[in-house]
């Protein structure tokens, strides 16, 4: 049966965050003396999620234009996995009335394209963005478009969600290079505190450190990414960690992933049956992100010491092998003159009543020059 890209329940990997400071991790205990000085990751719960290159009765995939919804997934995926924005989420109608939202779990699903189309035209007829809602006639639903920044600004303000657009409208540094944008992502992961996972576990404040910060919607002209971490090299290089939809998780990483979340990918719907192969990719109803003390925090910290045994035999070079796909350098930035990103605040979401949402309706950015 042929999959529709744009209505079902998106798949990919969950857990990329915790992995890849593992791996970091293993590196450094390892003896490495090469790379990475100290790497600071996003909250571990994020989702890879790709485009889709296979045909289906809709088209050919969203591969050429689904970026920005794989990206707002992907963040929406760390969203969700917050007990408490999971709980505030899961009574907004938006959310829980949406007929493509599996009734069995609705407030633990990531909204498809379709339902992401159908928040940010709502979010048009209430007011949000004019100048967005001009430019794309009003109407999204069932088109093959690019959205960008401010439309995914606009999905998460109509469900209450706080957020930040920061813009980067220039290089900062000698050769094109963009170290204002390179430092602001640093100091973001970086005055984060430790995650309850590092503290659990009695893990360092040093070297490899998984923070409780959200991950970045990252923007430039044609593409967006999704930052999970940042990196600084012993050669003082900043690199950034960063989730492409438009590449596939190799295998072996997947594999490692599925060691923490061994119902798959982003967690398996019930009532599907599991699928072959640790490479296998299914669609996501979020588990609940553990509390210290709860059945969930036991389990996933019985599963990250399964994954710590997995990678107790690789060696550094191999470590930084698996990584490095995910690297993104100073130079790298240079073929791109602007970029945007998008952060989610630490805050609650706000009920949607008509006061709180007509302040977010015309959006503002930080910028950074």
């Amino acid at each position: 049966m042929q999959r529709d890209y744009q209505t079902d329940e998106p798949r990919g990997t969950m857990g990329l965050p915790t992995v890849m400071g593992k791996l970091l991790e293993r590196a450094a205990a390892a003896g490495d003396q090469g790379l990475t000085a100290w790497a600071a990751m996003s909250e571990g719960h994020v989702g890879h999620i790709g485009t889709v290159s296979e045909r289906s009765r809709l088209g050919s995939g969203d591969w050429a234009w689904g970026c920005g919804y794989r990206n707002l997934q992907m963040l929406f995926s760390a969203v969700l996995a917050r007990p408490a924005f999971r709980a505030r989420l899961g009574s907004h109608p938006l959310l829980s009335t949406t007929p493509t939202v599996s009734s069995s779990s609705s407030s633990h699903t990531i909204p498809s394209i379709l339902q992401w189309q159908l928040i940010i035209q709502d979010a048009w007829r209430t007011g949000f963005d004019p100048d967005g809602a001009a430019h794309f006639a009003g109407k999204l639903v069932g088109k093959k478009q690019w959205i960008g920044t401010t439309e995914v600004y606009v999905a998460l303000s109509r469900l209450g969600i706080r957020c930040q657009i920061v813009d980067f409208p220039g290089p900062s540094g000698p050769n094109g290079q963009h170290t204002k944008l390179i430092q602001w992502v640093e100091n973001y992961f970086q005055s984060a505190s430790s995650s309850q996972a590092d503290h659990d576990r009695g893990a360092p404040s040093t070297m490899i450190r998984m923070t409780t910060r959200f991950p970045l919607y990252f923007q430039h002209e044609g593409h967006s990414r999704t930052i999970i971490g940042v990196e600084r090299t012993r050669q003082g290089e900043t690199l950034l960690l960063v989730l492409d939809p438009a590449k596939k998780v190799s295998a072996p990483l997947r594999k490692l992933a599925h060691t923490i979340h061994p119902a798959g990918a982003l967690s398996s719907s019930p009532s599907r049956p599991p699928s072959a192969g640790p490479a296998a990719q299914s669609a996501p109803h979020i588990p609940p992100a553990p509390s210290s003390g709860d059945a969930e925090a036991q389990e996933m910290r019985r599963n990250e010491v399964a994954l710590t045994k997995e990678i107790a035999g690789f060696k550094p070079s191999y470590c930084h092998k698996l990584v490095a796909p995910y690297r993104v350098s100073l130079k790298e930035l240079s073929k791109k003159k602007q970029y945007q990103i998008l952060y989610v605040l630490d805050q609650l979401p706000e009920s949607p009543s008509p006061q709180n949402q007509c302040k977010l309706h015309i959006i503002q950015s930080l910028r950074i020059v």
